[in-house]
Parts: C-alpha cells; sequence; structure tokens
C-alpha cells in the first residue's frame, strides 16, 4: 500500500477539516522507512495505519522506535477487527525488523482500542489543533 491509498480514509476519518483529499498529506509519508499498511475487502480499502521510524525521547526507552499514525477505519467497518488486524501485522512486520517501540499520539476515543492491543499510556492529555484530545501510547515489542 502507499501513501495515496490511504488518503480516502485519512479525509473521511481523520481530517474532514482539510478541503481536498488529495492534501490529506504527512509531511514524512514518502521517507524511505515509511511503511503504509491496510485491509482491503472487495477491493475497497476499509482500515488503514502508517507508520514512521521515529524516536520519542519522552518514553525513555532504548532500540528502534516507530510512530504508528493516520491509523483510521471506515465508518462502517468498525467493531469488525480491521483496524486490530492492522495494527497487528504493523506490530508483526516491526519485531520482524528489531523494532523496539511502537508509539502514537491516540485520539481520547482511542484509548482503549490501543490499550486492548497491549499498549500503555503515559503521562497526561494534550490537545491537537483541529482534531481533540490526545494521550501517548506505546507499547514494548
Amino acid at each position: 500500500m502507499t501513501s495515496t491509498d490511504c488518503k480516502k480514509l485519512r479525509h473521511l476519518v481523520l481530517w474532514p477539516h482539510i478541503q481536498h483529499e488529495k492534501d490529506c498529506v504527512i509531511d514524512i509519508d514518502e521517507q524511505e522507512d515509511a511503511i503504509h499498511l491496510g485491509a482491503v475487502l472487495d477491493g475497497q480499502t476499509i482500515s488503514i495505519c502508517s507508520l514512521f521510524k521515529t524516536t520519542n525521547p519522552e518514553l525513555g526507552l532504548p532500540g528502534i522506535h516507530y510512530r504508528l499514525r493516520a491509523m483510521a477505519t471506515h465508518p462502517d467497518f468498525r467493531g469488525k477487527s480491521a483496524g486490530r488486524a492492522v495494527v497487528l501485522e504493523a506490530i508483526k512486520i516491526l519485531k520482524e525488523n528489531n523494532t523496539a517501540v511502537l508509539w502514537c499520539d491516540a485520539r481520547e476515543v482511542a484509548l482503549d482500542f490501543y490499550s486492548k492491543l497491549g499498549f500503555n499510556n503515559k503521562g497526561d492529555f494534550y490537545d491537537v489543533k483541529n482534531i481533540g484530545p490526545h494521550k501517548l501510547m506505546y507499547r514494548e515489542l
């Protein structure tokens, strides 16, 4: 999957405040070690995430860190384990590549989702402009 394949769900689910779907990009989408994953059902992408090699010094954990960003599942497919499958595939790939930590800035509504996948949270809530409250979450791999 490519970052371009992710734009439609990013716009629909995460960033409806951005005027055009084509502008739903992350500045490091095309960096060499970026990984874009998705679940596809009957030719439709129903869940996505992007992974970027980014160390988070706040965690104080050694080894290679990857950041999970732009995790989204189409509203019609929530609760059917598509998002879970995407994150578990991400974890599998990162473990195979000797990654030590997967972390993310989790929206308040997603805290339970990540907790059930073995993520821990750290610190207080903080506000992300145009989006709302988030919390730092991480999982040692």
